[in-house]
């Protein structure tokens, strides 16, 4: 049986702000360095530079201002949750290769368990969201994804039609922004790991606000 390993990501939250920093300018220096090996990040590496720029700007300008702190705190949330993508899409290069995932300046352990393929996923229900024509979507956690896709469409019945505009690594960050107003879009989601995605959720309609 092969041996197999996983990059993995040795932060305990999103809070701690300095060692964000550290990890993320670890990581990237390490995947550029190596982009034969790394071809099409996902995330960007150029987006993720430029987090990790804000990031460092605001720990350095911290006065004990609760503004500052607060905008410290998202940002550092922000990194924290490219840093999450970024380790899914080594995962997915390195396919459980330990000299791929030293070369992304990512940790690397022994994968103990194989995970399995999410299963099906299910919506819960659908709300308008946090900004004007907008969706939040709520769905059932499933137990082996670390990623969620969010697919629309407006002629659901149409295969072709379907169209990603989300990938997340949390099932409570599902919200899909720019819709129009009152026109019925149709929701799917998928949940997946390094080793492939499950089904789709049976579609649900939405009229946006």
């Amino acid at each position: 049986m092969k041996t197999s390993f996983v990059a993995v990501l040795h932060l305990g939250s999103s809070k701690d702000s300095a060692n964000i920093y550290l990890v993320g300018g670890r990581v990237y220096t390490a995947m550029m360095a190596n982009q034969s090996t790394f071809t099409n990040p996902d995330p960007a590496l150029a987006d993720f530079l430029i987090e990790l720029t804000a990031l460092d700007t605001l720990l350095k300008s911290q006065d004990g201002s609760t503004k500052l702190a607060q905008a410290l705190a998202n940002q550092s949330e922000s990194v924290y949750n490219y840093l999450k993508s970024l380790c899914f899409y080594v995962n997915k290069v390195a396919n459980g290769d330990k000299t791929i995932i030293g070369l992304s300046g990512f940790d690397c352990k022994l994968e103990a368990n194989q995970h399995n393929i999410p299963e099906k996923a299910i919506i819960k229900r659908i709300e308008n969201g946090s900004t004007e024509h907008s969706a939040k979507i709520y769905c059932f956690l499933l137990d082996d994804a670390d990623r969620y896709n969010v697919d629309i469409s407006s002629t659901p019945n149409d295969a072709s039609s379907w169209k990603q505009v989300l990938n997340a690594v949390s099932s409570k960050r599902l919200e899909v922004s720019g819709l129009i107003r009152g026109q019925e879009q149709w929701f799917r989601i998928s949940g997946g790991n390094t080793h492939g995605w499950g089904p789709h959720s049976d579609a649900v309609g939405f009229v946006p606000q």
